[in-house]
């Protein structure tokens, strides 16, 4: 294997997942938080002409961040209290994952929350050694954010009721005040977009990573805004029922065929082979897959154990998805389904950083043993193993 192909595989994944992950609705009662709807961010996939995908948030959102999760709307200001682990060193014990993005096979991050004293407190952990070891780095001094979403190594988001970035890998972290929540963030070449909710509607923002200069996106109406998708300089975005797409980075956005007779749909996949994951406000919620950017979309097999709230794809062909139960892979675009070699639970992220390395984050056990945990694929999802975080 030459030094240039491996340089090649490395670039690739870099630009796969500057974005992070996504994750879809989430179920939980996860560790004191509140039961948001779905974006998980996350990490994205390459096309199904084998380009490496973006990770959002590996989004997820955990928030590797099925990746993606989605924030209600809210049009009150939550209060913030300020318990957080905002120094670095060792991994606090009990450590609980939420979140999860990457940058390359090597260097992720998670978003979770550890004790501290009689509470838990927000904890951003991070590994370069491809999950071998972790160590804890500064956090932003808030509880009011459950998804983290890294572009490089340096720039950082940590969302949810709130939004602070980082543009020293986590030593100092600024609030920024845009909306009273975030509803998705996804972030590709050199930008991060945001979907702001204020007021009871949602506005499609941007800033460039390496600075906090943020501007509403003119070209896309505010209102209801859901399933925000970027890769290079593309941009998807779901607006009430019609999908819209720009290629110049939202300056100009146009319709697509999009989805029928669904909505709050979350995307994932390239921009050949873009596969969407909708609730139709009826169980069971429904996987479809565009070969042709957007424009048309086809229904999957349904997924066993719907509602599904982790999914994850990893190439045009092959996606993961899951419930309060096993994980299911299709390997043949959503013919098929059939359960991964992995251990059933509460899975709350799904996420590829390339279409064989994937993470998958679950809620195990129940009452006062109730645990979260972070699972690796390096077999494009046929089975995943426990990663140990310490």
């Amino acid at each position: 294997m030459s030094m240039d192909f491996l340089e090649a595989v490395e670039a690739q994944l870099i630009a796969a997942t500057e974005r992070g992950i996504r994750r879809r609705r989430w179920r939980w009662p996860w560790l004191m938080r509140v039961r948001l709807p779905w974006r998980a961010p996350t990490v994205g996939i390459a096309a199904g002409v084998g380009t490496a995908l973006a990770a959002s948030a590996l989004a997820a959102t955990l928030t590797l961040p099925a990746s993606k999760p989605k924030v209600q709307a809210t049009t009150t200001t939550a209060v913030s209290i300020p318990r957080s682990y905002t120094t670095a060193g060792p991994v606090p014990a009990r450590f609980q994952p939420e979140s999860f993005t990457a940058i390359s096979e090597f260097t992720w991050w998670l978003l979770g929350t550890a004790p501290c004293g009689a509470h838990a407190c927000t904890t951003v952990v991070q590994t370069i050694t491809g999950g071998t070891r972790f160590t804890r780095i500064p956090g932003p001094p808030t509880t009011q954010v459950s998804n983290l979403r890294f572009a490089d190594g340096s720039n950082g988001y940590a969302y949810g009721q709130q939004l602070w970035s980082t543009h020293d890998d986590g030593a100092t972290w600024t609030q920024l005040h845009l909306g009273s929540s975030i509803g998705d963030l996804a972030i590709a070449d050199g930008y991060v977009y945001a979907i702001v909710f204020d007021n009871g509607q949602a506005r499609l923002m941007r800033s460039a990573v390496t600075a906090d200069a943020w501007i509403q996106l003119k070209a896309v109406t505010p209102g209801a805004l859901s399933g925000l998708w970027v890769q290079g300089t593309s941009v998807f975005i779901q607006s009430g029922s019609q999908l819209l797409v720009s290629g110049d980075q939202g300056n100009h956005f146009g319709p697509v065929g999009g989805v029928r007779d669904a909505g709050n749909c979350s995307y994932d996949g390239g921009t050949l082979a873009l596969w969407a994951l909708c609730s139709t406000g009826m169980a069971p919620d429904q996987v479809l897959l565009s070969t042709n950017s957007g424009n048309t979309f086809t229904a999957a097999a349904q997924v066993p154990d719907s509602p599904i709230d982790a999914f994850g794809a990893a190439s045009g062909a092959v996606a993961v998805a899951a419930g309060q139960g096993p994980l299911f892979r299709t390997a043949d675009g959503g013919g098929t389904w059939a359960r991964v070699r992995a251990p059933s639970g509460d899975w709350t992220y799904v996420g590829f950083s390339d279409p064989t390395h994937g993470v998958a984050i679950g809620i195990f056990g129940s009452g006062v043993h109730q645990h979260s945990a972070l699972y690796y694929t390096t077999d494009a999802g046929v089975s995943y193993h426990r990663v140990p975080i310490r």
